[in-house]
Formats: C-alpha cells, sequence, structure tokens
C-alpha cells in the first residue's frame, strides 16, 4: 500500500483503495472505496461522504470508520454509519 503522511485533502473525490492514509484531513471529499485494501489513521473527515462497495459488509467498513475522528464529535451507529455533515452511501 502506498503511505500518504499529514495530507489535507478539500473538495476533492478520493480512492481509497490501495492506500494508507496518516494524520490526514478530509473536508467536504468524496471517498470511494471498493476494497477493504486500505488503512488509515489518525485522520479527521469533516463533510464527507463515503461511497462504498454494496458487497462490502457495512460492519466491517463502519468499524474502520470509526477509528477516526468525523466532524469534531464521536461517531455513532445509527442503522447506517453516519456522523453529522458525513454520509455513508451505497454504490450500486
Amino acid at each position: 500500500m502506498e503511505l500518504i503522511i499529514n495530507e489535507s485533502f478539500e473538495n476533492e473525490t478520493i480512492t481509497f483503495d490501495g492506500f494508507n492514509f496518516v494524520g490526514c484531513t478530509f473536508k467536504n471529499c468524496i471517498v470511494i472505496i471498493t476494497s477493504m485494501d486500505f488503512d488509515f489513521e489518525r485522520c479527521t473527515f469533516t463533510g464527507t461522504t463515503f461511497h462504498v462497495n454494496p458487497h462490502i459488509p457495512i460492519f466491517q467498513i463502519s468499524h474502520r470508520i470509526s477509528q477516526s475522528s468525523c466532524d469534531d464529535i464521536a461517531c455513532f451507529w445509527d442503522g447506517v454509519y453516519k456522523a453529522p455533515g458525513t454520509d455513508l452511501h451505497v454504490v450500486k
């Protein structure tokens, strides 16, 4: 996996597959996840939308995403993973 450290992304579309993000910030981005071949640590997401392959179990994605900060509040599970200003969509 390619390592990306301390980068800031704003108003961008980013594919997570094949990357390991460390200490990155995502503001008003679209994140595309088509496999579990990605990782991130200490990242922050604000106003970001996640588009996820429907073949990936929602538990795997929500668990991995919940390990980060979303809009400066605790992330939570409410039927579908969602934090204020952050949406999770299933790509069909």
